[in-house]
């Protein structure tokens, strides 16, 4: 939450600050339709519980909570502006991103377990339909969008049930899911071609399998079924062609 509210209050102050840049500066030429940009984006994911559920062979439950640190995220994306007007302007991009969370905590059965190692890698590969405001100020626009494309996760993760064992493993990779992703962010123009962007995502991967093994016996104990989701801020670039 600290971060989040730290990250809301830089893009507030970018906003306070863009009338009095917007009068120092020539107004950014705009970029019409079929221009092709490029982009990149820095943030953090923030760590989210994710609750993994299942059972034995023999029907015994298996309920894994997991808590999560806040992590790094990164992407590229390739777009082009579809159509502009007074309305505003429509692009289309193509994005690629990774994250990595660390765990800080693990339950089993409404029990902590002593976590020995907790990671959830995360890539996607997206397309996103964003809607861009008319510029306010002559720099500043805000902007609306979604995005559908597919994910991957690895899990990595090992704990023990109880202080002498047995030893859990949970290496499963998982890849190609439905992903999803609302977008909610602003943009100042530089000029040049050259825009700063900020924004807000919400993205989540559909329901998937994941394996839970006995290291210590060397068996699969169960497999269970979960979903994944998160709430991203990131900050970045883009540059028109």
């Amino acid at each position: 939450m600290r971060n989040l509210v730290s990250t809301l209050a830089a893009v507030g102050a970018l906003f306070v600050t863009v009338p009095a840049f917007a009068q120092a500066r020539p107004t950014a030429e705009e970029p019409g339709a079929g221009s092709i940009y490029v982009g990149g984006f820095l943030g953090d994911r923030f760590g989210r519980e994710q609750t993994l559920r299942g059972a034995t062979p023999a029907g015994l439950p298996r309920v894994i909570e997991t808590d999560a640190k806040d992590g790094l995220t990164g992407g590229v994306v390739l777009g082009a502006v579809a159509a502009t007007g007074d309305w505003g302007r429509a692009r289309v991009e193509a994005e690629f991103s990774a994250s990595r969370n660390t765990l800080k905590r693990l339950d089993l059965n409404g029990q902590q377990r002593t976590l020995l190692e907790g990671r959830r890698s995360v890539t996607t590969e997206m397309v996103n339909l964003i809607y861009d405001t008319p510029r306010i100020a002559e720099r500043l626009r805000f902007s609306l969008g979604a995005g559908i494309g597919h994910g991957a996760i690895d899990y990595d993760t090992r704990y023990l049930v109880a202080a002498d064992g047995p030893a859990i493993n949970i290496p499963t990779n998982v890849s190609g899911k439905v992903a999803l992703q609302g977008i909610a962010g602003a943009s100042v123009a530089l000029g040049g071609g050259l825009e700063l962007v900020a924004d807000v995502r919400y993205a989540r991967i559909g329901r998937h399998q994941v394996e839970r093994f006995n290291a210590t016996a060397g068996t699969l104990d169960s497999v269970l079924s979960t979903r994944y989701s998160n709430v991203i801020a990131t900050g970045g670039f883009r540059f028109f062609f």
